[in-house]
């Protein structure tokens, strides 16, 4: 079966599906580079840093919805669509 990934942040999809889940944390990382440069700039010790892109290098969830965290009011879900 093939699946889609579509990127949901704060109750609005993204413009496009992506054809696998890196490509679609890609697609959150580049939206929000200056956020997370911003965060890592600020931060002195290499376990912060860590824990940052940890956030957003979550490993795909096995029961089609993943969560990832950016900063404080922002709601980013990727959710793994069969297409038929």
């Amino acid at each position: 079966m093939a699946f889609v990934y579509v990127v949901v942040e704060n109750g609005e999809a993204y413009p496009m599906a992506y054809v696998n889940y890196l490509a679609a944390v890609k697609a959150v990382k580049d939206k929000h580079k200056e956020t997370l440069e911003e965060q890592i700039k600020e931060i002195q010790q290499l376990s912060d840093i860590e824990e940052i892109l940890a956030n957003v290098n979550v490993p795909e969830n096995t029961k089609g919805v993943s969560h990832l965290y950016v900063e404080k009011g922002i709601n980013i879900m990727i959710h793994k669509l069969p297409v038929h």
